[in-house]
């Protein structure tokens, strides 16, 4: 590279350093005038309009305040109503939980325990005992609860289990729906009782056992049911259902009234917007804080190690979809937030701007060197483009499958993709001068 290249690409970054300065003075400037103006409008007006303003500020920042605690709640809200309330969202949650080892290994000992006690197999073994030994019996009764429960874990790791589990849950689904829609026969037909049965897990159980050699007394064996809750807390449940089934519609169209009031309030509506989205990324990582402080409370208060680990994968399967939800708003709004400060006018965030444009400008010389049929029709539907593109990722991201954070960055990544290879690909429009000519042709000529 020549001397004179050199000191022509230094000059030229030059140029850039102080028409980006100079950009920022100048954009300072005229915010500066425009405060001034607004100052000097409040003053001329009168103590009413300054008045009117400070009741403006608190009336947006209370809007703000509200339309950020109402949307964070209503995560949870929705979580709740959606988990609960669609069957096929209820299997979905606790069918995998038998697949973990240590909720399997406790209900495995659950049914074990079970089927000993029903069977009466510590009584069984000290009656063929002789007198002399019947001090043995209850380490034999061990034995045999630990070889029992090996057989459950066996049976419920099957695809046998997974089928009643599955069917389990549906029957339960429908008992808990009808109950909470005010059908009290479907608790006294239970015995005042909404579970889940295991007698049929006991059934596969015993025949597992007894494939190994183990020939247990005969009799029904009947295991019960893991109850979800009795009668006397049906009052209290079904306030909590009607709560949620109200408020599954209510606090997001809540949430949705006062972002948009603050909005609207706002004097500066770009400014309340990066408000809104950073205050809920900040409330949403608070919640998400507070799930894993109270989950950790939670299951340190257990003391049998077992039930505790067991307990904890529970907590984390029927919670990941709520972490999922979270994490995916959190991300939203982040993005939210980011866009609306650097569509501001702070000088951190116009020297951001300006290097956007400066490199897109700098990947488009290509293009703009030699344009062709595709560069001009990018060109010509660029804003179509970019708003299609907007408009696709938010609405993969609100009625797609079941957002994350991870999927909302990808698409944000892919939408921004998209948005940069428009920009850059579009050909530049022919500069024109003051009398309508086309600046090209007009070089041509003289050339």
């Amino acid at each position: 590279m020549t001397s004179d290249e050199t000191a022509d690409q230094t000059s030229e970054s030059s140029v850039d350093e102080v028409e980006i300065d100079d950009y920022a003075a100048m954009r300072a400037e005229n915010e500066q005038l425009r405060k001034q103006l607004a100052a000097q409008r409040s003053t001329t007006t009168g103590t009413g309009s300054s008045g009117q303003h400070t009741w403006r500020k608190i009336l947006a920042g209370v809007l703000a305040a509200l339309a950020i605690i109402t949307l964070v709640a209503g995560f949870s809200i929705v979580w709740l109503e959606t988990t609960l309330g669609d069957e096929d969202q209820f299997v979905a949650t606790l069918a995998p939980l038998p697949q973990e080892e240590s909720v399997a290994s406790v209900l495995a000992l659950r049914v074990a325990d079970g089927v000993v006690e029903a069977a009466n197999v510590e009584g069984y073994v000290a009656e063929i005992l002789p007198v002399e030994l019947e001090f043995i019996a209850l380490p034999v009764t061990n034995s045999i609860t630990t070889v029992i429960a090996a057989a459950s874990q066996e049976v419920i790791s099957s695809d046998v289990f997974n089928a009643i589990w599955s069917t389990a849950l549906r029957v339960t689904h429908k008992s808990v729906s009808a109950v909470l829609n005010g059908n009290d026969g479907a608790l006294v037909a239970e015995g005042g009782q909404v579970a889940i049965d295991l007698d049929e897990v006991a059934a596969q159980v015993v025949e597992e056992v007894e494939s190994l050699g183990f020939d247990l007394p005969e009799g029904d064996i009947e295991l019960g049911a893991v109850v979800i809750y009795e009668d006397e807390q049906l009052a209290v449940v079904q306030a909590i259902a009607q709560t949620l089934d109200t408020a599954g519609w209510f606090i997001p169209l809540l949430a949705l009234v006062f972002i948009v009031a603050a909005i609207w309030v706002s004097y500066d509506r770009r400014r309340m917007t990066a408000i809104l989205g950073f205050g809920t990324a900040i409330g949403l990582a608070l919640s998400l804080i507070g799930l894993r402080m109270g989950r950790n409370w939670l299951i340190n208060a257990i003391e049998e190690e077992t039930k505790r680990e067991a307990a904890g994968e529970a907590w984390d399967t029927i919670v990941n979809r709520l972490y999922e939800m979270m994490w995916a708003g959190l991300i939203l709004a982040l993005i939210v937030g980011i866009a609306a400060w650097v569509m501001g006018p702070g000088p951190r965030a116009i020297r951001a701007r300006a290097w956007v444009s400066e490199t897109i400008e700098r990947w488009r010389r290509p293009v703009a060197a030699d344009p062709n049929s595709f560069t001009n029709f990018v060109a010509n539907w660029k804003p179509t483009i970019e708003v299609v593109a907007v408009a696709v990722g938010f609405i993969y991201i609100f009625f797609g499958p079941s957002p994350s954070g991870f999927s909302v960055l990808l698409t944000a990544v892919i939408v921004l993709a998209v948005v940069v290879a428009t920009e850059v690909l579009a050909a530049p429009e022919p500069e024109v001068d003051t009398e309508g000519n086309d600046v090209a042709e007009v070089v041509d000529v003289v050339g």
